[in-house]
């Protein structure tokens, strides 16, 4: 495995999307909002030594991931170079950056209110710690998706086993301050 403790981490963010719909609600829409944030680096025209921005932030989120998961991040680098190189190109259209907001906050509104409002039934993790759900999320739906066609059983049941854990003493935590 990688440097950094993926299952630590992924049990993080697993603590605050058990849902399998809020799971589904967050592989659509987490990496559209990973994908527009590219586009606005491009309209901001963020770039460097003749590299556009969104290239850079593909870089960085790839790192990361290969420290968590080597096999994985090399795996997921290939859609972060497509946001990347869509983004650039999206971002020379007319209205790109209106389009890309709207994107952005329908599915901020999706996520909140429908994934966590609804279906969860908790406050997001982003609430209890910004940066690394901002970096989780996408890894996070990635490997949900590993899981749901079946790759990585032991590590799948591993990681429900801690989250199962975790929820369980947050509800208990709850009904505490409700009493």
């Amino acid at each position: 495995m990688g440097l950094i403790d993926v299952e630590q981490q992924l049990a993080f963010y697993g603590e605050y999307h058990a849902n399998p719909m809020n799971q589904w609600v967050h592989i659509v829409f987490v990496p559209l909002i990973l994908w527009t944030s590219m586009v606005f680096v491009e309209c901001a025209e963020l770039a460097a030594f003749g590299v556009s921005g969104s290239w850079y932030v593909a870089a960085v989120y790839t790192i990361f991931y290969v420290l968590m998961d080597p096999v994985i991040g090399i795996t997921y680098s290939a859609i972060l170079a497509a946001m990347a190189a869509t983004s650039v190109m999206f971002a020379e259209q007319e209205n790109a950056l209106n389009i890309a907001i709207g994107v952005h906050i329908f599915s901020w509104v999706v996520q909140v209110f429908v994934g966590h409002g609804v279906f969860e039934g908790r406050a997001p993790s982003l609430l209890d710690s910004f940066f690394q759900s901002l970096m989780l999320a996408p890894f996070f739906v990635f490997m949900e998706c590993v899981f749901k066609l079946g790759f990585r059983k032991e590590q799948f049941e591993s990681l429900n086993n801690i989250v199962g854990k975790r929820i369980l003493e947050y509800r208990k935590q709850q009904a505490k301050k409700a009493n």
